[in-house]
């Protein structure tokens, strides 16, 4: 019989994926601590306990009396993650979500790309303490962020000058969720700890390619002008990987990893089982995904 979890700590808070767990948690009346550096802003509802990152000890003793702790940080090092996973298995945290957020975990090659390391170790790290009974884990498997992306330029199309970068031929279909979306998935794994126990989770908002995405804003902002690009990504994925190997570190390293695995089919591709309903998502159709381009585009 799983346990029930009211008391739930979060490390990341403040940013683009925390903010909307932070918000979907208090509208479900869980009893919020954010774990912060310093005593920011939070919303009230929320208690705010500043914690030594770099310390174990400040962070179990943080976590004392916590059900569940979610990390939503998204820094590149590893250590931060794999002390907070520690830290919930020695207090006697019930279920810990990692900082996955992406493709499926399961799948062959997706770990084994640079840019996953940090979501790899933590996923070892939660199923070893799992193996040991120290805690129950659960991540969150959404694809690429849907607003983000196109409000970012990282879906490849820039709205304001017209371009379209297109990864491969732009016709494989992958997982697309909101931020929004994300928040109220990840705030209801918590209401559903036994289906979610100790395994990926699969949500989506849209299963979309870049092409009929690049269709719905030409919908939106007009097929002409375009300035559009095919681009094979193995050569751009071996360039990057090469800076990366010679220590020239770069956003665009890390993307272009990220652009070839929503490229290539064996790497990503809509869900076999999927988990949006059980976790309060909707599907979007079309006319809801033009009306995001439409009110991204004319920020």
């Amino acid at each position: 019989m799983a346990r029930t979890i009211k008391n739930v700590a979060i490390a990341g808070a403040s940013g683009n994926v925390g903010a909307r767990v932070l918000d979907a948690l208090l509208k479900l009346d869980f009893n919020v601590t954010v774990l912060s550096r310093n005593s920011k802003p939070f919303p009230a509802a929320a208690r705010v306990k500043v914690v030594d990152f770099t310390s174990k000890e400040s962070l179990s003793a943080a976590l004392a009396g916590q059900d569940a702790v979610i990390d939503t940080t998204f820094s590149p090092e590893i250590e931060t993650p794999l002390r907070l996973i520690d830290a919930a298995a020695e207090s006697g945290v019930y279920r810990f979500i990692t900082s996955d957020f992406g493709l499926d975990p399961e799948l062959p090659g997706i770990h084994d790309m640079p840019v996953f390391g940090r979501k790899k170790a933590s996923y070892e790290a939660v199923k070893n303490h799992a193996a040991q009974n120290h805690l129950t884990y659960t991540l969150v498997a959404c694809g690429a962020f849907l607003d983000w992306s196109l409000s970012s330029g990282f879906s490849g199309l820039n709205f304001q000058e017209k371009k379209a970068f297109i990864f491969g031929d732009g016709n494989n279909v992958v997982p697309w969720t909101t931020l929004e979306d994300v928040g109220i998935a990840t705030a209801n794994v918590l209401v559903h700890p036994e289906e979610t126990l100790n395994r990926p989770v699969y949500v989506h908002s849209a299963f979309l390619s870049q092409n009929q995405i690049f269709d719905a804003t030409k919908q939106v902002l007009g097929s002409e002008g375009w300035d559009v690009s095919y681009n094979d990504m193995k050569p751009l994925l071996d360039n990057a990987l090469a800076d990366l190997n010679a220590g020239r570190i770069s956003a665009s390293v890390f993307e272009v990893q990220i652009q070839y695995c929503l490229a290539t089919k064996a790497l990503a591709h809509p869900w076999a089982k999927d988990d949006s309903s059980l976790l309060g998502l909707k599907e979007w159709d079309s006319e809801k995904v033009k009306a995001l381009i439409q009110t991204i585009a004319h920020k």
